[in-house]
């Protein structure tokens, strides 16, 4: 059975409705990417859900929406991913913090500094604590990139982010990027839907749009 959104688009190729799912981190570059492919199909209409890992993994299960764009995509599941951009995991800390005056820093010594992280499940804390090693007993746990953010400007501790979250605070000074082994962790930035997903003609457009733009960010 054709949808409103289907039968739009067999008359208008331009057109149609598109369901989106993000990762929390993708904030600093799904808005641009979004606002490029509206304006060239200007038609075409979205909506944009911003959530954490477990949702995105339940929507995708559920065949629920169009697209996910999130990190590492699980392999127990049935999907078709496509990476897309690199998203490098870098450890974080304020301006003032002792530790950036040593060139290279162990995983040890960040043990004996207040860790903040991820909640237990995000593919923030999954990743690190696989490359790493490292099983956080974590002092502060906080479920927002932005927030982690802050709480490092406050210097409440030490903090781990993907780049693309901090480059204005890198930028302006507020924050540094901490020299530490095994970081920064390269990992990407993937656009995964279901695998008996039928993408819509606008849905297989964006999906070719963001693979083709990976420099928007």
């Amino acid at each position: 059975e054709q949808t409103r959104s289907d039968i739009e688009q067999t008359l208008d190729p331009e057109a149609g409705h598109l369901q989106i799912a993000v990762a929390t981190t993708t904030n600093s570059f799904v808005s641009r990417v979004l606002a490029k492919f509206k304006k060239e199909y200007p038609k075409m209409t979205f909506f944009l859900e911003v959530t954490n890992r477990k949702s995105l993994l339940e929507k995708l299960n559920n065949n629920e929406t169009d697209l996910v764009i999130m990190g590492e995509p699980p392999v127990d599941m049935p999907l078709i991913t496509k990476p897309f951009m690199e998203n490098p995991l870098i450890v974080i800390a304020h301006p003032d913090h002792p530790l950036l005056k040593n060139k290279n820093n162990s995983i040890k010594a960040l043990n004996n500094e207040t860790l903040i992280t991820r909640e237990q499940g995000s593919g923030t804390r999954i990743t690190i604590e696989r490359i790493t090693g490292m099983k956080f007993n974590s002092d502060i746990e906080i479920n927002s990139n932005e927030a982690i953010i802050e709480a490092v400007q406050a210097g409440l501790g030490i903090g781990f982010v993907s780049k693309h979250t901090v480059k204005l605070e890198l930028q302006n000074g507020i924050i540094k990027q901490l020299n530490t082994d095994k970081f920064p962790i390269t990992r990407h930035w993937y656009v995964v839907h279901h695998a008996k997903s039928k993408l819509s003609p606008i849905a297989q457009r964006f999906k070719d749009f963001i693979v083709e733009n990976s420099n928007l960010q």
